[in-house]
C-alpha cells in the first residue's frame, strides 16, 4: 500500500460514518470471542511462559553455550508475541489483580523496571526466589520487562557466561520472574474458563447479569478494547521512540528493545486484534453495505504486522536507520487507518459509539 492510498483511506474513514444498527447482535457474540480467540490466546500465553521458563533454566545451567542463549532469545520473542495477542483485552481477568501490570509494566516513564529490578538482583544472590514473595512485591519487578532486563541488559550475557556473582544472581532472579509470569498467565487463563463468573456473563449476557445484559454491551466492551489496543501500539509503544527522523529516533523507548523483541510484541498485538475481530464472525450480522468492514480491518492489520516481521534489523535499530525507516513510518499511517476502520466503521456497524479516549476506565 502506498502513502497516497493510505491518505485516501484516512480521509474516507473520517468523512463517513456507518449507519446505526437496525437489528440485534447475535446472542452468542461474547461466546464466539471467548471460545474462538480469548481462551486459545490465553492458553498460548501460558505455554509461551512455560517454554520461556524452561529456556531460562537450560541457559542458566550452561550459560556459555551460545545455542542455548539463542534459544532463550527465541523463546522471549515468542513470549512477547503471545503477550501481545492478549494485551489489548484490557477488561475482566486482565485488569483484575493488576495482571496487566504484573505481566508487562509499560509505559514506564520513571524507569521503575530498571531501578527496582537492578536493586532486586543486587540482593538476590544465587538462591531460588520465593515466588509468592516476588509476586507480593512491586509489579515492576515481576513481569516481562524485569525478565528481559535480568537476562539482556548491557553485558548481562557475558557476566552470566563467566559465572560471576552478578550473573548467578541474574539467573536466579530470571528463574523467579519466569515462574511468576507463568503463574500470572495461568490465573489469566483461568479467569476465562467456563467456571468464571466474568466469562459466563461476557459469553451469555442476560437481564439479570451484573455486568453484561445484552450482546450490545459485550460488543461495546470488545470494540472499545480493540480501539484502545491500536491506540496503545501507535501512541504509547511506537511513536515516542520513532521520532521525526532517524537522528531523533530513541530506540530505547521501545518496549523490550534489549532482547530485540519489540517487533514481535507489536506484530503480535496487531495480529491478535485481527484474529479477535475475525473470531466474532461479524460479517453476516452486518447490513449489506457494511459487510466490507471486517475484511478491511483484517487486510490492514495483516499489512502492518507483515511489515514489522519483515524488518532486516531489530526495530530499535531500524527506526534509527534512514534506509530502513520507511516501512515503519508507513505503518504509523496504517495504524491510524486501522483505528479509523475500527472506530468510524466497525463500531457504528455494531451499534457502538467510541469516545475520544479509548482508555476510559483503565
Amino acid at each position: 500500500m502506498n502513502v497516497a492510498r493510505v491518505f485516501v483511506l484516512l480521509w474516507a474513514a473520517v468523512a463517513a460514518i456507518a449507519p446505526a444498527r437496525a437489528q440485534p447482535l447475535p446472542a452468542d457474540l461474547g461466546e464466539r470471542w471467548i471460545t474462538g480467540y480469548i481462551r486459545p490466546a490465553s492458553a498460548a500465553l501460558v505455554a509461551a511462559a512455560s517454554n520461556a521458563g524452561r529456556a531460562v533454566d537450560a541457559y542458566c545451567a550452561a550459560p556459555a553455550d551460545a545455542s542455548l542463549r539463542d534459544d532463550l532469545r527465541t523463546q522471549i520473542h515468542a513470549l512477547a508475541g503471545a503477550w501481545g495477542r492478549v494485551a489489548f483485552l484490557r477488561f475482566g481477568p486482565l485488569v483484575e489483580a493488576n495482571r496487566f501490570e504484573r505481566l508487562f509494566f509499560f509505559p514506564d516513564p520513571r524507569g521503575l523496571v530498571v531501578k527496582q529490578t537492578a536493586a532486586a538482583i543486587a540482593t538476590a544472590g544465587a538462591q531460588p526466589l520465593d515466588i509468592d514473595a516476588l509476586r507480593a512485591r512491586s509489579v515492576a519487578v515481576q513481569g516481562l520487562g524485569a525478565l528481559e532486563y535480568a537476562l539482556f541488559d548491557g553485558e548481562a550475557g557475558a557476566t552470566i557466561a563467566r559465572g560471576e556473582a552478578d550473573g548467578r544472581a541474574r539467573c536466579a532472579y530470571a528463574r523467579g520472574v519466569a515462574a511468576a509470569l507463568q503463574r500470572t498467565a495461568e490465573e489469566l487463563a483461568q479467569g476465562w474458563q467456563a467456571t468464571s463468573a466474568f466469562a459466563r456473563e461476557f459469553g451469555r449476557p442476560g437481564k439479570d447479569n451484573r455486568l453484561y445484559r445484552t450482546s450490545a454491551e459485550v460488543a461495546a466492551e470488545a470494540i472499545k478494547a480493540s480501539s484502545g489496543g491500536i491506540r496503545f501500539v501507535r501512541d504509547i509503544q511506537l511513536l515516542p521512540a520513532l521520532g521525526a527522523d532517524a537522528a531523533s529516533a530513541r530506540g530505547q523507548r521501545l518496549p523490550l528493545w534489549r532482547s530485540g523483541a519489540s517487533a514481535a510484541l507489536l506484530a503480535g498485538t496487531i495480529e491478535g486484534l485481527r484474529d479477535f475481530v475475525a473470531a466474532g464472525r461479524l460479517t453476516p450480522a452486518l447490513a449489506p453495505e457494511q459487510r466490507w468492514v471486517p475484511a478491511a480491518f483484517a487486510d490492514e492489520a495483516s499489512r502492518i504486522a507483515a511489515q514489522w516481521r519483515s524488518l532486516s534489523s531489530p526495530l530499535d535499530h531500524a527506526i534509527a536507520d534512514s534506509a530502513l525507516r520507511g516501512p515503519i513510518e508507513l505503518s504509523v499511517l496504517q495504524l491510524k487507518n486501522l483505528q479509523d476502520i475500527n472506530d468510524a466503521y466497525l463500531a457504528p456497524a455494531l451499534g457502538v459509539s467510541i469516545g475520544f479516549n479509548a482508555f476510559d476506565g483503565d
